[in-house]
């Protein structure tokens, strides 16, 4: 008895060690991806103000009627892209992609319903330190503002925060906001959402 004490406790001991070195081997390649996308951004976001400004010095278009929910997109390394979003006050820059899913949020933030032209534009983020994961600092009342490839910047306020549960894709969806910003919560069990309004030009 006292020998399958002993074996159960090392058999013990032994998985406790693997769940040890799994986890951190996870929060390493967690850390290498955060890193990455950060420096992936510092990339992609020079190549699409250029590609904005290139648009802005020739003639900037506002798409017809019939075509407000579309977006002009910029490809580069073989993904679409709709613009980029800045956030002065948590002095972030980031680029947005045209379409969602799990890879492409790897790489960068993704439009994921919506259109700046609409006025119900969604854009979720991973919650990397280098990208949505500072949102937990926004407060009301911060700036936001989106440049797309035709050369527009639209600029936000930030008119509430909320923390909602994963299954309430709708408050997201059909939030009556302007643009919508949102990423996990650290541990993937809620989300945390930004709703911003346009701040009308002067």
């Amino acid at each position: 008895k006292a020998v399958m004490t002993k074996k159960i406790g090392i058999i013990i001991m032994i998985f406790g060690t693997v769940l040890i070195a799994a986890a951190a081997v996870l929060l390493l390649y967690n850390h290498y991806e955060d890193a990455h996308a950060g420096e992936t951004a510092k990339i992609l976001v020079p190549e699409i103000k250029m590609a904005a400004d290139k648009a802005k010095a020739g003639d900037e278009a506002t798409p017809d009627e019939a075509h407000l929910a579309e977006m002009t997109t910029v490809e580069i390394d073989g993904y679409d892209y709709i613009g980029y979003l800045s956030i002065p006050g948590l002095e972030l820059e980031l680029p947005v992609m045209s379409e969602w899913d799990y890879s492409r949020l790897k790489i960068a933030p993704c439009r994921q319903f919506g259109s700046v032209w609409t006025d119900d534009l969604v854009i979720a983020g991973h919650n990397y330190s280098s990208q949505f994961g500072l949102l937990t600092a926004i407060k009301t009342g911060d700036a936001v503002a989106f440049t797309d490839l035709n050369g527009s910047t639209v600029d936000y306020c930030v008119m509430d925060i909320r923390t909602i549960q994963p299954a309430e894709v709708d408050i997201v969806e059909h939030s009556g906001f302007d643009l919508t910003l949102y990423t996990c919560t650290y541990g993937g069990r809620t989300r945390i959402v930004i709703f911003c309004n346009r701040v009308e030009k002067k």
